[in-house]
């Protein structure tokens, strides 16, 4: 069972960040932004969407971007996901499943790749993509 914490709470009190999750079975916590919690640019005037501190609020919807390469040679992509904590974890171990928001997958946990997943070409080595699945808190590549 998930308990809810203002975000505020822990810009205020960062160590709170490393208290352990209320007592029981399959527990954790659920950050929400509040509006003590919302960031501003432009002088105040504008509210800003973008989080870039731990920990990540459950009430966003979040549009995750990757970024390689450097220079001409610099691609981003996106996704948009939502982050729960991982059970029976303080969230100052920054770990979280990641939901899949949109598409073919939607609702689904995205996983950790294995060993089994690599897969290889002439002398290289890859990692293939593992299809999201359903939320499974045992599995330990979901996180």
């Amino acid at each position: 069972m998930y308990v809810t914490r203002p975000l505020s709470m822990f810009q205020k009190n960062p160590s709170a960040l490393s208290w352990p999750p209320p007592e029981g079975p399959n527990s954790g916590i659920l950050v929400i932004e509040d509006e003590e919690a919302e960031q501003y640019t432009c002088f105040g005037l504008c509210k800003s969407d973008e989080i870039k501190d731990l920990p990540f609020p459950q009430n966003k919807n979040l549009k995750l971007r990757y970024s390689s390469g450097v220079g001409e040679n610099q691609h981003a992509s996106y996704f948009y996901a939502n982050l729960i904590p991982v059970l029976n974890q303080p969230l100052s171990s920054n770990r979280y499943y990641v939901i899949k928001r949109r598409g073919s997958h939607k609702g689904e946990a995205y996983q950790n790749s294995k060993e089994e997943d690599m897969g290889s070409c002439f002398c290289f080595k890859y990692v293939s993509d593992v299809t999201p699945k359903p939320l499974d808190p045992n599995d330990i590549h979901q996180p």
